[in-house]
Parts: structure tokens; sequence; C-alpha cells
């Protein structure tokens, strides 16, 4: 039991390592989603940045004329998020420099529902941001979007839409914060709030119909929170704690890990959740993983008997068939002898029960087997039938079997998407495939995380099984930890 315990505890870091390794592995393969390609892999060393942002922004747009584009874009972008950074170094700008700033903010100012006159000159546009902040500069505080947010999703009025309006990008992290439901009765403020945020960032696809109800709802708030994981570093200023966390949080690894946490292990190129495809097309590879097993066990237990009649001769025999007609080949047989009748459940589980045999097959040379031999050659001198002596050998050898299928879990997991794939059974082989074929980031690191985790706990479940069949084999185990 110490060492199931033992194996279960060492079962979350070899997860995380894994996972560690398998997405650096895939990042490095896969083109990045646009919206994460400016974040590291693992560690973030400069989290929230939005002043570095809006700084560099400023800086490109007062010196250059005309100003860049990009860093236009950048300015609207961050919106309301860059205006502590971007208004307060006004004052320190030539006239020709706030100008080009202060042009490059009117979408900005539209945006947040301020009133531009085209045929004003720069100067006035310059003294509208200036009064603007010196009148809501203290505004631009977390507590205080908090509340107006809050009052705006108790009631929608003029003057709260239009407080949360001015403060713009700066509203987004309480805007997606308070959007989920909390009942029935929620839809509307739910409603207002997806509405804003999308008028905020352009993601008009993310607003709520009228005739939207409350699972769409939520389907439309979880996907904000999705957008927030992974914009969220592009608004943020963070500060202690907050910013030892964020270095961690704020990177591609660390927006897989939160959608996948919220989002089921996280959503496919088709909108569905990895965990319900897994659900649902684990129903075909299940019965065929386990026809495996069964064809196994069987294996293990014939091959005791025959031991125990010494017909070894015969179990060679029918082991060498096995290897020369492998299971793959009589899958691509099969589907081409019946055609479409092969994509049958029970014709995939019949494959499998035949390839799963081959792993008990015993070497009479080696160790384990020879012993058998010898308790046998124990058992007909006492006098006990050969077929009595065989049955004694099928907890012995089903004990083999558990051993032997934690070193083959990893062939039996692939012959059972080989043959799901070949007869064309609707599982998670087609699933994977298509994923590869279409690169498919949270698919392959969903089945990647659900493989190990059941290789961890089938072989824990080996062990604990085997010390129940064989004591024998748990005390070997201890003591060669003993010794290590």
């Amino acid at each position: 039991m110490r060492l199931v315990l033992r194996r279960l505890l060492w079962l979350g870091p070899t997860l995380l390592a894994i996972t560690l390794l398998t997405f650096a592995v895939l990042s490095s393969a896969l083109p990045a989603e646009p919206e994460l390609a400016d974040l590291p892999l693992f560690f973030n060393p400069e989290p929230g940045s939005v002043e570095r942002l809006s700084r560099r922004a400023l800086a490109q747009v007062a010196a250059l004329e005309p100003a860049p584009p990009e860093a236009e874009r950048t300015l609207t972008e961050l919106g309301g998020a860059a205006l502590p950074f971007v208004l307060p170094a006004l004052d320190a700008q030539s006239p020709e420099e706030r100008a080009r700033v202060v042009r490059a903010l009117r979408a900005v100012g539209t945006r947040m529902g301020l009133e531009f006159d085209p045929s004003w000159e720069p100067s006035r546009e310059v003294l509208l941001w200036t009064r603007f902040w010196e009148e809501h500069s203290i505004d631009y505080r977390p507590s205080v979007a908090k509340r107006a947010v809050s009052r705006l999703g108790q009631r929608s009025t003029l003057l709260r839409d239009t407080e949360v309006r001015q403060l713009d990008t700066y509203a987004l992290e309480e805007l997606v914060a308070q959007m989920p439901p909390q009942g029935a009765l929620d839809l509307e403020r739910v409603r207002r709030l997806a509405q804003i945020a999308a008028s905020i960032t352009g993601e008009i696809q993310l607003q709520i119909s009228p005739s939207a109800d409350l699972l769409q709802a939520e389907r439309i708030a979880a996907a904000w929170q999705d957008w927030w994981s992974r914009h969220r570093s592009r608004y943020k200023v963070y500060s202690g704690t907050e910013r030892i966390a964020a270095m961690l949080r704020d990177t591609r690894y660390g927006a897989w890990v939160a959608q996948a946490v919220g989002r089921k292990l996280g959503l496919g190129h088709g909108g569905r959740a990895a965990w319900d495809v897994l659900v649902h097309g684990g129903r075909v590879p299940r019965p065929l993983f386990f026809a495996g097993v069964l064809g196994a066990w069987a294996g293990a237990v014939a091959s005791g008997v025959f031991t125990a009649r010494r017909a070894l001769l015969f179990s060679s025999a029918v082991a060498l068939l096995r290897a020369l007609l492998p299971v793959l080949v009589l899958a691509v047989l099969v589907s081409r002898w019946l055609g479409p009748a092969a994509g049958q459940l029970w014709v995939g589980a019949l494959l499998m029960g035949l390839g799963g045999a081959p792993l008990s097959v015993p070497d009479r040379m080696q160790g384990p087997e020879a012993r058998t031999v010898g308790f046998l050659r124990t058992l007909a001198a006492l006098g006990v039938t050969p077929w009595r002596a065989g049955l004694t050998t099928v907890r012995l050898s089903s004990a083999r079997l558990a051993v032997q299928l934690g070193a083959h879990l990893s062939n039996l997991l692939t012959l059972t998407c080989v043959v799901e794939y070949v007869l064309g059974l609707p599982g998670l082989g087609a699933e994977t495939i298509a994923a590869l074929q279409h690169p498919d980031l949270n698919w392959l690191m969903a089945i990647t995380v659900s493989a190990v985790l059941f290789a961890g706990l089938w072989h824990v479940f080996g062990e604990w099984l085997v010390s129940l069949l064989d004591p024998r084999w748990a005390s070997a185990a201890d003591g060669a930890e003993g010794e290590a």
C-alpha cells in the first residue's frame, strides 16, 4: 500500500513535467495564436505591459510625422488603459508633438463619447484632453471602475453608461469579472455588460442577442473570460505579489492552463470543450481497450494452462502465428473484406482481443516462467493433476499480466487508435489525426493530459492488483527500492 501511495503522490509532478515538455514541443511546432504571439512561453519578466506599450507608442507618435500606423493602432487598442500614462505626459511635449498625439487619440475619444469638431485646431483638442484629465483622472482607479460597472449592472441609465464608456478599456477587467450570470433574472444585466465590452474592444461576435437564453449568456460570459485571460497583460499594471504571480500566469502556458481549468480542458476549433469530446468519443476506444486487456488476460490464463500441461510447443506456435499476422494487418484485411460492415464495434473488439493476447505469451527461457515450470514440476511430483495445476497458475499468470500491461500500456493505446481508425470507427483516434492535420493545440494537450492521467492511474491500479494476486511482487519492489 505504501508503494501505491508513493505512486499517487508522484503522479502530480509527473503530469506537470510532461505537460510542460509537451507544451514546449507543440508550441515550437505549431503556429501561435495571434492573441498569444507576443507572450513568452513559460515566464514573463515584464507582465502588465500597458505602461511600456503606451509610452513607446507615445514616443513614436510624437517623434515622427506622419505618425507610424502601428503606434497609432496601439494607442487606439489600449484606449482608456493608456490614458494615465499618455495624458500626464502631454505637458512635456512640444506643441507639434502634442498635436500629433491628440490626433492619434481622436479614435479613442470618439469611442469614449467625447465630441470633436472636425474644424478644431490641435491646440483646442489638447485643451479638451487636458480638461478631461483634470476632471476625470480620479476615476481611473480600480475601486471607481468596480463601482461604476456595478451601478451599470444594477440599472442602465445614460449617466451610468457614460461613466463606464469614459473609462473605456480601463473598465474591461471589471466588466468581465462581473459578467457571469447569477440566475435567470440576470440575463439583461449580462447583456448590457457584454454589449459595452464589445463596443469597447470591437469584439462584436461576443454580444448577446435579444433572443438569447441563460445558457447562451453563460457561454458568452465564459468566452469573455477566455478573451480577458489572453489579453489581460496588455491592459494591466501589476505590483507586489500580484506581479510575481503574473510572471507565470501571463504566458502562453498560463493562458492554456486558465482555459483548461475554466473550459473543460480548453476549446477545440469546433468550439466544443475538449472534455466533452473526450467523453463522447471515448465510447468507442474504451470497449476496444478493455477488449484488448481481456484478450491479454485470456492469453495469460491459456499460457499458464499450456505450461502446466507442458504444451509449450503449441503455445509457441500460436505466438508465432500471431506475430506473423499482426492486428494492423488483420484490421486492414477485415476492412477490405467486409467493406462498410467492418465499422462495427464488435469487429474492433474482436481484433483487440486478438491483439492483446500476444502481450502475455511466455518466454520459456526467462526467469518467471522457468520458476513457474519448476513449481509445476513440484506439484506434479506431489500427485496434483495437470489441469488442477494449470488452474493454480491462473493467479500467477494474472499477476504477471498486470506487470506486463503496465509496460505495454502505450502499445495497447496505440493499437486501440489504429484499429479504430482503420475500421472507420468514430472515436478519439480520428479526432487526434484531424488535430494533427489542422493544428489544434488545445485538443493535443487535452489528449496528452488524459493519456498521462490514465497511464498513471493504470500503473497504480496494476501495482495494487499485483500485490493482491501475488504478494511476492510487492516484497520484491520494496526490496528493490530499499536497495536503491
